[in-house]
């Protein structure tokens, strides 16, 4: 699989220390709180922050998304070209053959490409 690097920025909830102590007096706010599955009728002191999941950094959620839209997206364009192929062959299309020599080839070049194991630097 391809090497992911994290870009992780210090975390302004917790001050970088991992625990939250942005209620009052010290105490854990009701968005950790709520992170934790909490019931939110009793404070609670020394939670792990609900941002950065404890660690005292955290990466930006548009840098998550835009890690997981490729896969995501070549996952979806397999299934449905499988969905296709299922549904032409029921339906015996008969533009089935044509159909599935483009399918072998679309998801034969997809699995090529994550399952690669050159490094390109």
């Amino acid at each position: 699989m391809q090497e992911i690097k994290a870009n992780l920025y210090p975390c302004k909830h917790c001050n970088e220390t991992g625990t939250c102590t942005s209620g009052e007096d010290g105490r854990s706010c009701q968005a950790c709180v709520k992170y934790h599955e909490l019931k939110n009728s009793k404070e609670y002191i020394g939670l792990a922050c609900g941002t950065c999941g404890g660690l005292g950094q955290s990466e930006p959620m548009t840098e998550r998304l835009n890690k997981r839209t490729k896969p995501f997206l070549a996952m979806g364009v397999v299934f449905m070209v499988l969905l296709f192929l299922f549904l032409l062959g029921v339906l015996k299309n008969p533009h089935f053959t044509e159909f599935l020599a483009f399918s072998g080839t679309l998801i034969g070049s997809i699995t090529a490409f994550y399952f690669n194991n050159t490094k390109n630097t």
